[in-house]
């Protein structure tokens, strides 16, 4: 063979050897990622049943989504279109005391992009602050003044459960806590999904409840089962009661 047959075969050798190094990192670039985890209870307990979303974080609508299975655990491709970032969250939903409640759970919020394969874990919060806005993975309990002048604000609530557990299963414990003034409504925030009985204690005074959305009598003593009162956002639950001496 020729000197110039060997330097031309040669040189194809090289360029479809460079062109094919090139669909290999084209293939490797425009492949999606995937996010997998898991999602628990705050004692470790696996949750089957939890919608996971990967959505955009510009393009509404966008998003791809996956329950977790038996075990707890999910896995989603990243779609590879449109470019750009995309975040994961999650919401589990339980039936209880007569009502069906949606929950956010706990994870990590970073944003990654369609190329990225990461791990965003999840944990079911009854109470706590949700990272970046003024919520809580707690309901509230609201309380309006009807025929009494008292300063709210020294009104304290003790929270006495009325079952053994809350929602999510864990012990129920009973608490009390003072009242707030949050952006102009006076509540108890924060509290563990569950079942109470609540007495409002202020000094020198007897102080009466009545639920605002019944036609029950005022009493020292109220249940609590925490329901969508006024305008609240999709996880969040609350209950009003007049205050009354």
């Amino acid at each position: 063979m020729s000197l110039g047959v060997l330097l031309f075969t040669s040189c194809q050798k090289e360029i479809a050897e460079v062109a094919t190094a090139q669909q290999i990192s084209l293939v490797q670039t425009s492949a999606a990622g995937n996010v997998k985890g898991s999602a628990k209870d705050v004692r470790g307990n696996v949750i089957p049943g939890v919608k996971v979303t990967v959505e955009h974080t510009v393009w509404l609508g966008t998003y791809a989504q996956a329950t977790t299975n038996k075990n707890g655990r999910y896995n989603i491709s990243i779609p590879q279109t449109p470019a750009g970032s995309w975040t994961a969250k999650a919401q589990y939903q339980k039936a209880a005391y007569g009502k069906t409640y949606k929950f956010d759970l706990a994870g990590n919020i970073a944003a990654f992009s369609q190329y990225d394969s990461v791990t965003r874990n999840f944990t079911w919060k009854l109470s706590g602050k949700k990272p970046g806005v003024n919520a809580y993975y707690g309901a509230h309990v609201d309380l309006y003044q009807f025929g009494t002048d008292v300063d709210i604000t020294k009104v304290k609530i003790v929270f006495t459960p009325i079952d053994s557990t809350l929602i999510d299963g864990s012990p129920a414990l009973g608490f009390e806590r003072y009242v707030e003034d949050i952006a102009g409504v006076y509540m108890v925030k924060d509290v563990p999904i569950g079942r109470y009985n609540i007495v409002a204690k202020y000094p020198g005074k007897k102080l009466y409840l009545q639920n605002r959305h019944t036609n029950n009598n005022p009493a020292v003593k109220k249940p609590v089962v925490f329901d969508k009162y006024g305008n609240l956002g999709e996880t969040e639950y609350n209950i009003e009661f007049w205050l009354s001496e």
